[in-house]
């Protein structure tokens, strides 16, 4: 091999490990700001609805990127009481027995809704240190 191909190699192996490295901060980034997003939005709801809730919040995140043309319409139907009482009871039927699910989109909400739960207890570890630390 000459120089030159061997300079083709180096350039495109240090390509795609820049882009493996960006893409990795780019979907931690935006998964932070869901959960974010998540936290603040479940400050609202009743203890007992939570995790239905975030499940159901975290699959329309889910279909809203595949179909972000359709976004408005997932958030009239989220409006109405009676749809938003009926996903909820279902969400709550997946949470009951996740493991009849088959649905890729709902394993993956599953999924976020685990992470999001692991995230959300650093949260509140780090919040009540930092208390901690500023009242002495």
């Amino acid at each position: 091999m000459s120089n030159m191909s061997m300079a083709i190699i180096g350039v495109t192996t240090a390509f795609v490990i820049g882009a493996a490295i960006a893409s990795y901060y780019y979907k931690k980034r935006n998964i932070t700001k869901l959960f974010d997003q998540a936290y603040e939005s479940s400050k609202q709801v009743p203890k007992q609805k939570k995790n239905s809730f975030l499940l159901l919040m975290f699959m329309e995140a889910m279909s809203t990127s595949k179909k972000k043309s359709k976004a408005d319409a997932s958030v009239n139907k989220l409006n109405n009481p009676k749809y938003l009482e009926l996903q909820l009871m279902k969400m709550s039927k997946i949470l009951k027995d996740g493991s009849k699910v088959q649905d890729k989109k709902t394993k993956h909400s599953l999924r976020l809704l685990k992470n999001y739960l692991a995230w959300e207890e650093k949260k509140k570890a780090l919040d009540s240190k930092s208390k901690q630390n500023k009242t002495t």
